[in-house]
């Protein structure tokens, strides 16, 4: 992963919130426009930067423009997007892929101190980890396992001991596996409305982690 700043005076004083995500317009090795979405992980409204944490995975669109941006390249892109609302709560889970590593930071870093955060992410080994501030954190290495699949994410959210009070759910990552975990949190009694689910990609399409095409 490496952290890329981009900088745009229509940016200057727009206050955002946290997870929210902008849309760059990239060209892939073939020439074809793309686009990628990726989370800001942390803003500085007062000079228009963002700071995007690119994942460095396969030889892509999204994974080439991040490993060779330089100061000085230009970059168009949409947005800020997103439609996650910080919830207060006696606590918060947060569970997801590598896809959702800058969100699941931000989310942390943003909630009061008085509320506890509980985070759950797959990786493929410790290499892939980076600091999430404030927050009890549950590493799932799956090793030269394929990313995506529901089974390693599942059973460690499973094996939690979730705090006594109130609590909300964010869920970040590939799209059925997602769903796969709401389905977790709603059977130990966290409420429907209580979990916000974001698929950021689908095995088999254009994605965060390896940005392949879609499978035709």
């Amino acid at each position: 992963m490496r952290r890329v700043t981009v900088r745009s005076d229509a940016m200057v004083g727009v206050e955002l919130r946290p997870a929210q995500d902008v849309e760059l317009h990239l060209v892939d090795a073939s020439g074809r426009r793309v686009k990628r979405r990726y989370t800001i992980r942390t803003a500085r409204p007062e000079v228009g930067e963002l700071d995007l944490d690119v994942l460095l995975h396969g030889d892509w669109a999204g994974s080439t423009w991040g490993a060779t941006a330089a100061a000085g390249d230009a970059v168009s892109f949409q947005g800020p997007r997103g439609k996650l609302q910080l919830t207060s709560a006696d606590w918060h889970l947060l569970a997801g892929d590598e896809s959702a590593l800058p969100a699941i930071a931000a989310i942390c870093e943003a909630l009061p101190e008085h509320e506890a955060a509980i985070a759950v992410i797959e990786v493929q080994d410790a290499t892939d980890e980076v600091p999430i501030p404030h927050a009890d954190v549950h590493w799932v290495h799956r090793g030269d396992a394929a990313p995506g699949a529901p089974d390693r994410l599942v059973p460690a959210v499973e094996a939690l001991a979730w705090p006594a009070g109130d609590g909300h759910g964010y869920l970040m990552g590939e799209t059925r596996s997602m769903v796969a975990l709401r389905g977790v949190l709603e059977a130990r009694g966290l409420a429907h409305e209580a979990i916000f689910v974001k698929g950021y990609w689908n095995i088999g399409r254009p994605d965060r982690v390896a940005g392949r095409a879609p499978s035709r």
